[in-house]
């Protein structure tokens, strides 16, 4: 029997536009094991999303599709289950929190409707053994005077308590993976602090599995035990956390890290990575962080470098670490 929940080998996800097909995933390769929190950082555009909702199999249906690669849930490939089978799955066995709960949620049902919908769909609950499930739900989660907040409507509730609700939404019918798609991004910091104590604490006390999806890296330090980098659209660097921490290589995560305000020192500046995300319709030859990298080689503008083992549990893809690179 294999610990891993999912794995995700060669995915590729590509949408069509009007200035042709954009290839926003490429040959990525993560793995998800059981009871642990496998976390994705990166800029705005990297892929960390498109990732997500190809797991979940919720690209635009006439845009977005999944060009090759497989995404293995225990032991199945969720690409090749008809719609009937991913609706069984999604929300039973996977469940998705969104970045914007105001969007996710919907403003004219109730939040007592809209967490009793999956209960009633995956767990046949209904009428009165429907609704003390959903107040369970919502006091798990901390919600305060559960018992009124379950006739409220989401506009009723501020940010966090809306967030909550999704969290609750997402539990609902006890998943064995839980994809949060940066959940606090909307939060002050004082907020942001309190659901991601929530979510530790939750994700520990149930023993499921976490795809954690940030830009912060103080966020992935704080909630995963493993950690994929991406950067337009292919993991860069991957490694455990404390590996990770203890011993950055790609010049890209080390621009993250030195970015975070926690690590300004007083009277320093902020620092930040010079230039902007490559689009994915004009993706420089070569390395796509090359443009952006002080360390950059001749070769990088040349060439892609694979992703390397370095040791066991830490790869990069970077031709300073590449054991090609004396060869060109």
């Amino acid at each position: 029997m294999t610990d891993n929940l999912l794995e995700m080998n060669n995915l590729t996800t590509s949408f069509k536009t009007s200035e042709g097909k954009v290839t926003a995933v490429h040959q990525v390769d993560m793995t998800i094991k059981k009871g642990q929190t496998l976390g994705v950082v990166g800029e705005s555009g990297c892929g960390k999303s498109v990732t997500s909702l190809s797991i979940m199999r919720l690209l635009p249906a006439k845009q977005g599709f999944i060009d090759s690669g497989e995404i293995l849930f225990e032991g199945r490939n969720l690409l090749d289950l008809s719609e009937g089978e991913m609706q069984e799955i999604r929300g039973n066995h996977m469940a998705m929190i969104f970045q914007e709960p105001m969007t996710a949620l919907n403003p004219v049902f109730t939040i007592g409707d809209q967490i009793g919908e999956s209960l009633a769909l995956h767990k046949g609950l209904t009428g009165e053994e429907n609704r003390k499930k959903c107040i369970e739900l919502l006091k798990k989660v901390r919600i305060p005077r559960a018992e009124k907040v379950i006739d409220e409507h989401p506009h009723q509730l501020s940010g966090g308590m809306r967030q909550r609700v999704m969290i609750a939404m997402a539990l609902s019918c006890d998943p064995k993976l839980l994809i949060a798609d940066e959940p606090t991004t909307a939060l002050d910091v004082t907020i942001q602090a309190q659901v991601l104590e929530l979510m530790k604490s939750l994700t520990a006390e149930s023993g499921m599995s976490c795809l954690f999806i940030t830009h912060d890296l103080g966020v992935i330090a704080e909630m995963a035990d493993e950690v994929a980098v991406m950067y337009a659209g292919r993991v860069v660097e991957q490694a455990d956390v404390l590996t990770l921490f203890d011993d950055m290589k790609h010049p890209y995560t080390k621009g993250l890290f030195a970015s975070r305000v926690n690590e300004v020192q007083k009277g320093e500046c902020l620092q930040c990575i010079s230039g902007m995300v490559p689009p994915l319709t004009n993706l420089p030859k070569g390395c796509a962080f090359a443009p952006r990298c002080c360390e950059c080689l001749p070769i990088c503008k040349e060439k892609m470098p694979e992703l390397t083992e370095l040791s066991e549990n830490h790869k990069v893809r970077c031709w300073l670490y590449s054991k090609g690179k004396d060869n060109e």
